[in-house]
């Protein structure tokens, strides 16, 4: 019986089947290529087609040099790693080791930081590509290939990050709006407490001076009656120049109406509020439209 082949579209042919075999021990075709003898209704993979022989069982007295196999017959020892299965796997592990930063950035409420860890897309698209084209060539391979287990930890890895960078936009999305508004308040209490730590100063200097503010806050420094210059910063706006305290205090004592504004900070928070202390010692976060 005589034997047509397709390899790379290209057919060729007939020929014997010792001669299909030698060409498949020669590497010349492959177990995936096609075949096709009269009566067949349509072309079939040489594997197929010509099935390994089981070697012959060497009798008592008879010499073995060896035997050679066809692709069909390798073992999974012989055959080669698919390249594609190993790149599927470095660029899955890849993107694993982009998205461990990713963490303590959306824990920190860092959300420039988080936007940043976009990047972790870019491995995932080869390792996904390179996943299925792997398997789909140790498939074909009829055994010439192995690495299916590294196409498949590819793909997952792919697909984890696929799925995971959606829950850690949207995850810091929601946390970055509460952490700011956790900072803000936080920033506020700590400038409550400095201006109330001021205005104590400002009623013992008035104590010692007939009952009279001073005319700035600077000599409740020389006179050590406040230490902690820190007090005349305002949490969460260090980095303005503008922002700071506004001293209402002078000309004024402390037995004027408990009302008095005696000192508030000059501009506006996040919040749109400023902190205002009045001469009964109260101090409040109060919107912007409170005038002095």
């Amino acid at each position: 019986m005589q034997y047509h082949v397709a390899k790379n579209g290209e057919k060729t042919g007939p020929f014997e089947k010792e001669e299909v075999n030698r060409r498949l021990v020669a590497g010349e075709l492959s177990g995936s290529d096609l075949g096709w003898h009269e009566g067949l209704t349509e072309w079939e993979p040489l594997a197929k087609l010509l099935p390994p022989q089981a070697p012959p069982i060497p009798t008592a007295g008879t010499p073995v040099f060896g035997s050679i196999s066809t692709p069909a017959q390798m073992s999974p020892q012989s055959a080669q790693t698919s390249g594609m299965a190993i790149a599927s796997m470095i660029c899955g592990i890849l993107g694993l080791l982009l998205w461990l930063p990713c963490i303590p950035a959306i824990i920190l409420g860092m959300m420039k930081a988080a936007a940043l860890m976009m990047i972790l897309w870019l491995p995932c698209i080869p390792a996904i590509i390179l996943g299925h084209l792997g398997l789909s060539a140790i498939k074909k391979s009829a055994g010439a290939l192995k690495g299916g287990g590294m196409a498949v930890a590819g793909l997952v890895m792919g697909y984890l990050m696929i799925a995971a960078i959606p829950l850690i936009a949207i995850h810091a999305a929601l946390a970055v709006p509460a952490f700011n508004q956790v900072q803000s308040q936080g920033n506020q209490m700590k400038a409550i407490s400095n201006a109330r730590q001021i205005v104590l100063g400002m009623k013992q200097y008035a104590a010692d001076h007939d009952g009279k503010y001073p005319p700035t806050l600077e000599p409740l420094f020389e006179e050590q009656i406040l230490t902690d210059r820190k007090l005349l910063e305002i949490p969460g706006s260090l980095n303005d120049p503008d922002q700071g305290w506004e001293y209402l205090g002078a000309g004024h004592t402390d037995s004027d109406p408990g009302n008095l504004i005696i000192l508030t900070s000059r501009k506006p928070d996040r919040t749109k509020k400023k902190i205002i202390a009045h001469n009964d010692g109260s101090v409040t976060a109060e919107r912007e439209s409170v005038k002095p």
